[in-house]
């Protein structure tokens, strides 16, 4: 099992999930969340111990909403500002989630991701690798409106 958690951009040469901007990914914006809460410690979690029992636990809860996009399950939490990306079976990370979290605390809007791999190193760090690349544009627009 590889988990990572990654706070910074980085870029890609192919793109392997989702093609759609990250922002589309969130049903909230900064402004948008201005009552949203400071996550309390952030170490690195995913509260699941594999990516099966993720989205089993995820399906179950009726403060998410879940769809398909270019055959990964997306999962948004009901407060919109964590997205759960769910590889399709036919990804070469298979199975791997990553988890992404816009949270606001004292300093101001934050954003994180957290990786659940359960493949080969290689594929999962490929797959780190494709989410750093999308979050790029959300990273900067937090560090712009700060």
């Amino acid at each position: 099992m590889f988990s990572v958690l990654s706070a910074c951009s980085g870029s890609a040469d192919t793109q392997t999930g989702p093609t759609t901007t990250p922002a589309s990914l969130f049903t909230a914006t900064p402004e948008l969340a201005s009552t949203a809460t400071a996550l309390p410690e952030l170490a690195i979690d995913i509260e699941y111990s594999s990516v099966a029992e993720a989205l089993a636990d995820l399906k179950t809860r009726e403060d998410v909403s879940i769809h398909a996009l270019q055959g990964w399950t997306i999962v948004t939490e009901a407060n919109g500002l964590t997205n759960w990306s769910f590889a399709p079976s036919d990804h070469p990370a298979y199975p791997a989630v990553a988890k992404r979290v816009l949270y606001r605390d004292e300093a101001g809007w934050h954003f994180r991701m957290d990786v659940l791999c359960e493949a080969e190193p290689a594929a999962c760090e490929e797959f780190v690798r494709y989410f750093e690349t999308i979050n790029a544009p959300m990273y900067q627009y937090i560090e712009s409106h700060q």
